[in-house]
């Protein structure tokens, strides 16, 4: 073989070599930047949640002020949130704000009377959006980094990582046990879990699923509407989860929604699918008729995709109360 010849199958094994490195290393830079893009998304969330903190602590310290420790320790990991300098310390100061407003909220299950209170009641129901986005966004983060260290293990992506500075990245972890398939948790004013106990006002961990129905407005006038939401999120990558609702009202009151639903025959049915991801907010109308205190009776169930095994099945009775309308005076 000639000695040009040599040299062009030199160059042409360089050029491959060169060409493959190149578009590992592209790849690779767009593995990283997928997962730095999805970091900022969690991090808008948690923020969005921080800047919430300093109205809820006012609120919740207007009618239980002696429980000052638990307030110190919410403003402790606030703090450290705001002043956090790499994302390490993010996540550290993220995972304490969870537990911190977890705590916060059992305190608050003991003084009825300021989940009665419409500022708290309004804090609740945007902290209950920005909890399910969170753990959205969570789930999503931790997919890039799945997809990314993966992609660093492989060849030739390993060896190009090596040369390049390439390091893998850490996962949010979940509190321990919430990978599996959870219970319902029913957030509203007086609302029990299964078990009976007092039901906390959020949970901080990432769970397979969330299913929360609340009162925004269950203590009214007569001729007024009750207003309940309910709030449900797929969080996990497949399958799709099928979910039955089912509210029975107040003898003689009806029931309207935001969703198109069957209602009638004293209770109103909700039956939808959520993609993996997927989120769906519904707000419930009753229609008072009679002054008194009742119990709206509810139902919820679901199932991933065709596996019945995986099926939750829970049920709920929330007070409300309707007044007498005051005199014009």
């Amino acid at each position: 073989m000639s000695l040009n010849k040599v040299l062009v199958a030199i160059g042409i094994i360089v050029l491959l070599i060169g060409g493959v490195f190149l578009l590992t290393y592209n790849g690779l830079v767009s593995a990283q930047e997928g997962v730095d893009a999805q970091w900022f998304q969690v991090e808008n969330q948690y923020q969005r949640r921080a800047d919430l903190i300093p109205n809820l602590v006012d609120t919740v310290k207007a009618f239980a002020a002696h429980e000052e420790k638990i307030f110190i320790e919410v403003t402790k990991y606030r703090s450290q949130w705001s002043a956090a300098a790499t994302q390490e310390e993010k996540m550290a100061a993220a995972e304490g704000m969870d537990s911190a407003i977890s705590r916060l909220l059992v305190v608050v299950e003991n003084y009825p009377e300021i989940k009665s209170e419409p500022n708290f009641l309004a804090l609740q129901a945007q902290l209950e959006g920005t909890e399910n986005r969170i753990a959205v966004e969570r789930m999503r983060y931790n997919e890039k980094v799945r997809d990314y260290n993966t992609q660093l293990k492989r060849i030739p992506s390993s060896f190009v990582a090596g040369m390049s500075g390439f390091e893998p990245k850490a996962y949010f972890e979940a509190d321990k046990g919430a990978q599996d398939v959870p219970k319902v948790n029913f957030n509203q004013p007086g609302s029990t879990s299964p078990s009976g106990s007092p039901s906390a006002t959020l949970q901080s961990t990432i769970a397979n699923a969330s299913v929360k129905l609340y009162g925004v407005k269950t203590d009214v006038e007569l001729g007024e509407n009750i207003i309940l939401k309910l709030s449900a999120v797929n969080l996990i990558t497949k399958p799709v989860m099928k979910a039955q609702v089912i509210l029975i009202p107040p003898s003689g009151m009806s029931v309207t929604s935001s969703e198109n639903a069957f209602s009638g025959a004293g209770q109103y049915t909700a039956t939808f699918d959520l993609q993996p991801g997927g989120s769906k907010d519904i707000e419930i109308t009753i229609q008072t008729v009679q002054t008194g205190d009742f119990i709206v009776e509810g139902r919820v169930n679901y199932y991933f995709g065709n596996d019945m095994s995986t099926a939750e099945d829970y049920t709920l009775q929330l007070p409300i109360k309707v007044r007498n309308k005051k005199p014009i005076t």
